[in-house]
């Protein structure tokens, strides 16, 4: 008999990078190394609080309709909804126009669409480089909204925008060169 596997830890704490890519050109939403770093991306891990939605995957688990034969009734994959959620981030309501405390509030107005791009395991400061994998999903923006995070001394000012997820996602794709 075979020993069973038990692989490795792969920590999370620290190691999260979302980037937002505006195209991406693959079929297999994996982006290559120059759209996720190119001048109209914006990683945007440092700037999301920790409240911010991730995406989610809800699948429906049906029962099958019962037969007069049947003694045993099973269940079958039903609808797969992806849903987005509310994305929350660090805003200064009174720098300048492209500066670092309004970059994110001015790449997300309503209507903006393009693609947000996750990589877990490896340490969010690490550059993006081909080989590496991530989850790619396909998003619409709604209107930001100004708001303030943290309370009393700890208070920040910052946006929620909801996002949507638009098409199907693709998951652990490789950074193509």
């Amino acid at each position: 008999m075979t020993a069973p596997i038990r692989p490795a830890s792969s920590k999370a704490f620290q190691r999260e990078k979302w980037i937002f890519i505006p195209t991406i050109a693959s079929a297999t939403l994996a982006p290559t190394v120059a759209e996720a770093t190119g001048g109209t991306t914006l990683d945007i891990s440092c700037m999301l609080f920790d409240g911010t939605a991730r995406p989610q995957k809800n699948t429906n688990l049906v029962d099958r309709v019962r037969r007069i034969c049947d003694g045993a009734v099973y269940q079958q994959i039903g609808t797969t909804n992806y849903t987005g959620g509310e994305m929350l981030a660090a805003f200064d309501p009174q720098a300048a126009a492209a500066s670092d405390g309004k970059k994110a509030w001015e790449k997300f107005p309503a209507g903006t669409t393009g693609y947000l791009w996750r990589r877990m395991g490896i340490a969010v400061a690490t550059d993006v480089a081909a080989g590496q994998f991530g989850d790619t999903f396909p998003v619409e923006f709604d209107e930001p909204f100004p708001t303030t995070v943290g309370d009393g001394e700890a208070a920040e000012n910052a946006f929620l925008s909801v996002f949507a997820i638009t098409g199907p996602p693709g998951f652990n794709k490789a950074v193509l060169a």
